[in-house]
Formats: C-alpha cells, sequence, structure tokens
C-alpha cells in the first residue's frame, strides 16, 4: 500500500471519527420535562417555570390586578437581582409570567416608561408627540415589580443541596405600599448533576 493511498485512508477515517462525535446524541427534549438536566449548583430552565408558574397563580388567586384603577392593570417592571452564584438571564422569570398576563388581557406592560425602558423607539416617539402636542403622557403605573434571587447551599458529605428563593413584590407607586408579595423555593439536592427530576 503506497504512502498517498493510506494518508487518504488514514484522513477518511479521521473524518468519519470526527462527524460521527459532533452529532453526538444530540435530540430535543420538552423544555424542562423530565428529560432536562438538573444541576444542583445551578438555576436550571424547571426552576425557572416553577417559580413564574407559582407566583403568577398567586398574584392572580389574590385579585391584585383587579384591585388596579385602570383595566387592564398597568405594570412597570423593575429588573429583578439575580444574588445567587448562578448566571442566567433573570428576564426569563418575568417574560413567562407577562406572556399570560399581557395575552390574556390581564395586564399591561409599560415598556416605554421610567428608568429601565425596554422600547427605545417607542419612547423616542412618545417624547416627539409629547413635543408636538405641548402635553405631558400620561402611562402612569398601576403597579411596580421588583424582585430578588437568592441561594442557600448546604453541603453533608458529598450530598450537595441548593435552594433557590425567588421573590416578588408588587407595589402601588402612589402610596410607596406592598400590596402584593409571593416567595417561591426550589431545593434540589444531589451528589452531581443529573437528568430528569
Amino acid at each position: 500500500m503506497t504512502l498517498k493511498r493510506t494518508t487518504s485512508i488514514t484522513l477518511i477515517g479521521l473524518v468519519a471519527l470526527a462527524a460521527a462525535g459532533c452529532g453526538g446524541n444530540a435530540k430535543y427534549i420538552e423544555t424542562g420535562g423530565n428529560e432536562s438536566m438538573v444541576n444542583v449548583g445551578e438555576v436550571n430552565i424547571q426552576d425557572i417555570q416553577m417559580a413564574a408558574s407559582g407566583m403568577l397563580e398567586s398574584m392572580l388567586k389574590t385579585g391584585v390586578l383587579d384591585r388596579a384603577e385602570h383595566k387592564p392593570a398597568r405594570l412597570l417592571l423593575n429588573p429583578i437581582v439575580n444574588d445567587t452564584s448562578s448566571q442566567f438571564d433573570v428576564g426569563e422569570l418575568t417574560y413567562r409570567m407577562r406572556e399570560q398576563l399581557v395575552n390574556s388581557g390581564q395586564a399591561q406592560v409599560i415598556t416605554a416608561y421610567g428608568k429601565y425602558t425596554e422600547d427605545q423607539a417607542a419612547l423616542e416617539e412618545m417624547r416627539r408627540r409629547s413635543f408636538e402636542s405641548g402635553e405631558t403622557p400620561n402611562v402612569q403605573p398601576d403597579l411596580t415589580m421588583s424582585g430578588k434571587i437568592t441561594q442557600i447551599k448546604r453541603q453533608a458529605g458529598s450530598t450537595r443541596q441548593t435552594t433557590y428563593t425567588f421573590r416578588l413584590t408588587l407595589t402601588d407607586p402612589a402610596t410607596g405600599l406592598e400590596v402584593w408579595t409571593k416567595i417561591e423555593d426550589v431545593t434540589k439536592q444531589g451528589r452531581k448533576d443529573s437528568i430528569g427530576f
């Protein structure tokens, strides 16, 4: 066998192995389902789903939105503080809640107002119209949302445990009084990261 042919066969073999390795066993799974990875020391998608679901249920059950001056209630969202060692987009928590609130007509989220404006284009358009009309736009929130996520880590031998505490609060900006608050704890325990609950 010539050197050239041996080299070609070797390269073909390496390419085939690389392709097989890249493919791995990747597959689609249900987001947050039983096949999702569970990391004791990290916030996972199922943690966010559980916390958002529990908080949304509490908010709707108390009827705090129904008591707002405007129908649907106008919400202004402040950034949620992530006081954990896990790096993730905290907006995932509020977006999962606001999707249901806004799309069901139970609330409107103000995205072009205040210090934490989300929609700069809408804000600029409001400013332009305000300048042309000489009137100040009246988009005052009925409620403001704030929150914090904290963690408590413990270890006994080789077993690790982490509790993530999700806290949300609604405040009436007219009075400065807290009108709704909810805490959702998510606790995970294990010796190592795993698949499923």
